[in-house]
This record gives structure tokens, C-alpha cells and sequence, in this order.
């Protein structure tokens, strides 16, 4: 097909990121809640799940602002976190509603703000993204939970007491490994739900970087905006996909009080490969892997060993000037035997104001708030350290710049 009848490219970054056919037919089969607004506070995008929580039609909502969306109730209750989210603070709170039988169902309510990186002066966000999390099993644990606890006080109050009611406390243990089973199918079904959500997302990636392809191989001049468009939006739906992942990944820790299952025998290049295949195509160049080990097979558990190298890479790509390379280097000790990997960057380093709490959730230095990003990234990597029974450390660079060191023991008994 020549140029002249190929159908004009829309170069509005908007109208290429938030093609409603499109991303309904992504989203719209996944059990996720979610909607998306331009800083003009007009809805891009609302999947039926969201509309359905807050009583709306799903038909027409895109175009509508926020005002005339939202029930009236809602904006006034949770007004000035909407205003914060908007001036680019992320934001996270509870919301509960009841139904006509008098049941109450819960949602933890994520917004992430956005903006893009050549407007990092802007006083405001370019967009505001809206992730509904069922809890509702959370409140009913948390009530649960506290009925038992009484009952197991008061029966225990007394010598006498303990006697007569050891039948109830038999009763009580076994709510309790009830409760335990519970929360192991809770986390099987994280691990479901972030199947359901990442793979569309990861079809929509790829099909941007299949029509940059495209358009790069036609050599058009009057094609450079649609390509900057579309690049725009690979990174949106990088940073959604990287805000999904550390999500469902800390309540996947959390749901399971810091355990995890066995480490497995994993090759090593093969996770380093996947991890650079995850991060922004525009980016990987930058990138400069060292191998200063031999080993190919290690004990981890991949999946977040993946997650984490790859919040520590984003994190260096993210603070680092845009023209320095930011160098992975994979090691190894003898004594003891470990795993090093480190991450190696020319930012400007951590200030001390920072430091104490670097790997604490949702923790940023004051003259990064404004950035997307639900402060996940580091708590995650300080989390899945502990979990392989290893140790995470920020080291200053010299002349200037940060070191993340990762030591991983290996042979451990699991």
C-alpha cells in the first residue's frame, strides 16, 4: 500500500495510547478494575469492572470527566486525594461499599500518577491511572482474626476456664489452620491474577514495538511523531506493567508472612536475558552486563529475582543521566559461597535524608515525589533478598553514583 492511501497516522499520543476498542478488548476480559485520566480530567479509558463498582454505565463513559462520571458522594469523601494524585503525589487508599442485603465489599484503591519524562519541570501530572484491588477478604481476615483472638483470651483467662472449654479451643485451632490454608490459596490466586493482567498488557507492548518496527522501515520523515507518540506509550505501559508486578508481588510476600516456596536450579543467562527483554526497548542500549563469574546454575526463585534485577536496572535508568550506561555485574564468592550482583549507575547518588529508610515501602527522596511509580520497587528487592537469606546494600560511587549490591548465598539447605 503507498503512502498517499494509507490511512493518516494520528500523532496525538492520547489518541494512539488510549484507543478505547483496543484496550477494552484487553482489559475488558480481565478480572482487573481500572481507569485512566488525562490531566484535562477527562476519562480515557474505564474497563466494566470500574464502572460496575461505581454504579455507572461502561457505554460512553470515555470523553466524560471526572465530575460527571464519579458519584458526588465519592468526590467529596476522597476530594483532595484526587487533587494530590493530579498534582503528581501518588496516592493509595480503602473505599467500601454495601449492597441491598447489607454486604460490604472492599477495595484498596491505587492512583499512580504520570508524567513524561521530557516535562519532569511540570507542576502537574500528564495522566492519572486508577487500580481497584479487591481487600475485601483482608477486612473479613482482620475481623476474623480479632473475634478469635477474644475468644482465645477469654478462654483462657482462668485454669478452670481452660479445662471446660478445651473442646472450644480445639475448635478455635482449627479455624485458625483454616485461616492458614486460606491464605495459601490466596496466594495462588495472586500468582493467577497477575498471569490475567500482564499478558495483555505484554500483547499491547509488543504490538507497539511490532508498529514502530513498521513505520521505522518505511523511512517517512512526516512518520517521526507517530514513532514518538507510540514510543511514549510503550513507556506508559512499561510503568504499568512494572506498578502491577511490585503490587501483586507485595501482597503475594505479605499474604504469606515472608515465605516462599524452594529455590529451583536456574541458568543464570537465561534470567539475565529475560530481565533485559523486560525492560524499555529505547532503553536496553544503555545497558552493559559484565561477567565477572563463571557459573551458569544457582538456586533462586526466578520470577522474583527477575522482578527484582529488573526494579534495580529501571531504578538506575530512571535517576542516572540519560547518557551514561548503567552497568550489571554478575560475580560470585567463595567465602562464603554467594551470588554477587550488582547495579551500577552515575546518578546522584542517595542523599542521607533518604538513606535510613531507602527500602522502606513507598519511600522517595523529597526531589523525586513527582515521579510515576507506587514506591514499590525497593521494598520488593529488600524483600526478596530476605527471602533467599541474603543481604541488599547501597554503596556510594566515586566520583559520584550508586552501587546495589545483591550477595545471594548458595547451597543453602531450604
Amino acid at each position: 500500500m503507498s503512502a498517499s492511501s494509507s490511512t493518516p497516522l494520528n500523532t496525538n499520543a492520547d489518541a494512539l495510547w488510549f484507543a478505547p476498542a483496543q484496550l477494552l478488548r484487553l482489559f475488558g476480559s480481565s478480572p482487573v478494575a481500572m481507569a485512566y485520566w488525562g490531566h484535562d480530567q477527562r476519562l480515557r479509558l474505564a474497563t466494566p469492572q470500574w464502572c460496575e463498582w461505581f454504579g455507572i454505565p461502561s457505554t460512553g463513559v470515555a470523553g466524560q470527566l471526572l465530575t460527571e462520571a464519579l458519584p458526588a458522594a465519592f468526590l467529596e469523601t476522597h476530594r483532595d486525594t484526587l487533587q494530590a494524585a493530579a498534582l503528581g503525589q501518588r496516592q493509595q487508599f480503602d473505599a467500601s461499599k454495601t449492597d441491598a442485603h447489607g454486604v460490604t465489599a472492599w477495595r484498596r484503591i491505587s492512583l499512580s500518577p504520570y508524567i513524561w519524562q521530557g516535562k519532569a519541570s511540570r507542576k502537574t501530572a500528564d495522566g492519572v491511572l486508577m487500580l481497584m484491588q479487591d481487600c475485601t477478604a483482608e477486612y473479613h481476615a482482620r475481623a476474623e482474626a480479632t473475634v478469635l483472638h477474644a475468644q482465645l483470651a477469654a478462654l483462657s483467662s482462668t485454669e478452670q476456664e481452660r479445662t471446660e472449654e478445651k473442646g472450644e479451643l480445639l475448635k478455635l485451632r482449627t479455624l485458625l489452620d483454616w485461616r492458614t490454608a486460606m491464605l495459601a490459596e490466596h496466594s495462588d490466586m495472586l500468582q493467577l491474577l497477575s498471569h490475567e493482567i500482564r499478558q495483555p498488557l505484554n500483547n499491547a507492548s509488543a504490538a507497539m514495538q511490532a508498529t514502530m518496527k513498521a513505520i521505522a522501515d518505511l523511512h517517512l520523515e512526516q512518520a517521526t511523531p507517530a514513532s514518538k507518540a507510540l514510543l511514549r506509550a510503550e513507556h506508559v505501559l512499561q510503568q504499568v506493567i512494572g506498578t502491577l508486578d511490585n503490587t501483586l508481588a507485595a501482597g503475594t510476600i505479605l499474604a504469606v508472612g515472608g515465605k516462599a516456596g524452594a529455590s529451583t536450579d536456574t541458568d543464570l543467562p537465561t534470567l539475565i536475558n529475560l530481565v533485559l527483554h523486560d525492560i524499555a526497548a529505547d532503553n536496553r542500549p544503555r545497558i552493559q552486563v559484565v561477567w565477572d563469574a563463571d557459573v551458569r546454575t544457582v538456586q533462586l526463585h526466578p520470577a522474583l529475582m527477575r522482578l527484582t534485577i529488573r526494579n534495580l536496572l529501571n531504578n538506575a535508568l530512571n535517576y542516572a543521566p540519560a547518557d551514561t550506561p548503567v552497568l550489571l555485574r554478575i560475580a560470585e564468592s567463595d567465602d562464603p559461597l554467594a551470588l554477587i550482583i550488582e547495579v551500577i549507575d552515575q546518578g546522584p547518588g542517595i542523599s542521607e535524608e533518604l538513606r535510613p529508610r531507602l527500602f522502606e515501602k513507598g519511600s522517595r527522596g523529597a526531589e523525586h515525589r513527582h515521579r510515576a511509580g507506587a514506591g514499590l520497587g525497593l521494598f520488593i528487592v529488600r524483600s526478596v533478598v530476605q527471602l533467599h537469606q541474603g543481604m541488599v546494600q547501597a554503596l556510594p560511587r566515586e566520583p559520584h553514583g550508586t552501587i546495589m549490591r545483591l550477595e545471594l548465598p548458595q547451597g543453602l539447605d531450604d
